[in-house]
């Protein structure tokens, strides 16, 4: 697109100076024939131009929706991860409760033999187990919470797309203010443009709804955040 920046302003052919108008005849045909040239010259550039400006609308788009699957993806993950720890935190503390009851009890029982006392001891060495793997509960939830930060960031990218969409649209509308007046030459070329415009719309309607979509989301694993 850097071919952009070696185009000529509009109309620069109209600024020749007052005494290239006395050449007549044959000079005149041939600035005719330069004219038409530099004008076809132009329009092509122009072509290539805005059907890289749609591709990039097109690759812009789709990192958009990427993105957006991928936050919704780490979200699921993130609720599965913190249902899955929710039952087995619920379960452990059911389970060490019941021991912490049984070694109450055998502690009151604990001089009435060997018995006793080994069965005590299994019941802590289950308790150890146990709180083992609380410990392990308590690392899957850092890591939950590492892979929400990850989401987190890839929200943050979002701004900078949005200044891309917005440079894009700069672009394209300094193209459609040059192409105006050679619109009526080519009719062609003035459909592609309409076209381009309205995709250029859609997406902008797209990335609008992507950006509610992922703040919608972020609220969402702000709050599974705070559960944790």
């Amino acid at each position: 697109m850097t071919s952009r920046k070696n185009l000529p302003p509009p109309f620069e052919d109209n600024a020749a100076p007052a005494s290239n108008f006395i050449r007549i005849g044959a000079s005149s045909g041939h600035r005719s024939m330069d004219h038409s040239d530099r004008l076809e010259d132009r329009l092509a550039v122009r072509a290539l131009d805005i059907k890289q400006l749609s591709e990039d609308n097109r690759r812009l788009s789709a990192t958009h929706l990427a993105l957006n699957q991928d936050v919704v993806a780490a979200q699921q993950e993130v609720k599965k991860l913190t249902d899955h720890i929710r039952s087995m935190q619920a379960e452990t503390d059911i389970q060490i409760r019941i021991l912490l009851d049984k070694i109450a009890k055998m502690e009151v029982d604990i001089r009435a033999g060997e018995n006793v006392r080994k069965e005590l001891q299994q019941n802590l060495t289950e308790a150890r187990s146990l709180a083992l793997a609380r410990k392990e509960l308590i690392n899957q939830i850092q890591q939950g919470c590492q892979e929400l930060e990850k989401t987190r960031a890839n929200i943050k990218k979002l701004p900078e797309m949005q200044a891309e969409l917005d440079s894009l649209r700069k672009e394209h509308d300094k193209l459609r203010t040059t192409f105006e007046y050679e619109k009526g030459k080519n009719m062609e070329k003035v459909e592609k443009m309409r076209v381009t415009e309205r995709d250029l719309v859609s997406m902008a309607a797209e990335v609008d709804r992507l950006r509610a979509e992922v703040f919608s989301a972020e609220q969402r694993a702000q709050g599974n955040s705070l559960v944790l």
